[in-house]
């Protein structure tokens, strides 16, 4: 994998995060609840009392930006945990370029400009990243809660809906670039990831590549990209280290 055209988590918020979101589908199906025995004295009437679904704990963004800051990379190194002022700027940077992108599919931009802009309006968020100065790879980690029940469910429904999304061509500026989208097993412990490569061919021959993972803990959307490096089998190690560790610490 070459150093990757982006180079920070930041830009790699509108392949990452932006076709993350391109997964949108419809909430899952809950699970059923055993019926209950009809002995003699039931009631035809009576109906089974639903099991009341655990409420996420309300993290502020401070406590976010603890656990982040708490995070080592595959290298044994904390992670920077970048000031809440540089995350809505880079928020606010990424919309502005997810507007101004033509996609193809163009669904592929409408997912995209549905689920992530106006998701982030009212949650909170901490990201933290770490760079090798010898390798140029970079590998960042983002927490967001206080997202609502309809966009978490999105997100745990990503690998049924990334496959409209896993070939695009995205012209910025007059170049072209074209987007795949690949799924990638093994990345983390985590049950429930999900992650997939994000590779982006420049018409002057230049590519990168990232790998993403994410799940959904407890009630808090946790995502690791990682870029650049040796490999695509160093990146997965480098994605599914940060996802672990964070894992771990969402209460």
């Amino acid at each position: 994998m070459k150093k990757s055209v982006l180079g920070t988590f930041g830009a790699c918020a509108l392949v990452a995060v932006g076709m993350s979101a391109c997964g949108g589908a419809g909430p899952q199906a809950a699970e059923s609840a055993p019926a209950a025995s009809a002995g003699p004295a039931a009631s035809a009437a009576s109906t089974p009392t639903p099991t009341p679904t655990p409420t996420a704990k309300a993290y502020t963004a401070d406590e976010l930006a603890a656990i982040v800051g708490q995070v080592r990379d595959a290298a044994d190194r904390r992670l920077s945990v970048l000031p809440s002022g540089d995350i809505k700027t880079t928020l606010d940077q990424t919309k502005s370029m997810l507007a101004s992108i033509d996609v193809k599919p163009a669904e592929c931009k409408e997912l995209a400009a549905a689920s992530t802009v106006p998701s982030v309006d009212g949650a909170t968020m901490a990201v933290g990243k770490s760079t090798d100065a010898g390798t140029g790879a970079v590998t960042a980690l983002s927490l967001v809660a206080g997202l609502d029940q309809d966009f978490l469910a999105r997100i745990k429904d990503q690998p049924a809906q990334l496959a409209k999304c896993s070939s695009m061509t995205m012209a910025v500026s007059g170049m072209e670039v074209a987007v795949t989208v690949t799924p990638v097993e093994g990345v983390g412990s985590v049950p429930g990831t999900f992650a997939y490569r994000t590779d982006t061919a420049l018409p002057d021959g230049q590519k990168q590549s990232t790998v993403t993972a994410q799940v959904v803990q407890k009630g808090v959307v946790v995502t690791s990209v990682a870029s650049g490096g040796a490999s695509e089998d160093d990146a997965v190690r480098r994605a599914g280290a940060l996802l672990d560790a964070a894992g771990a610490l969402v209460k």
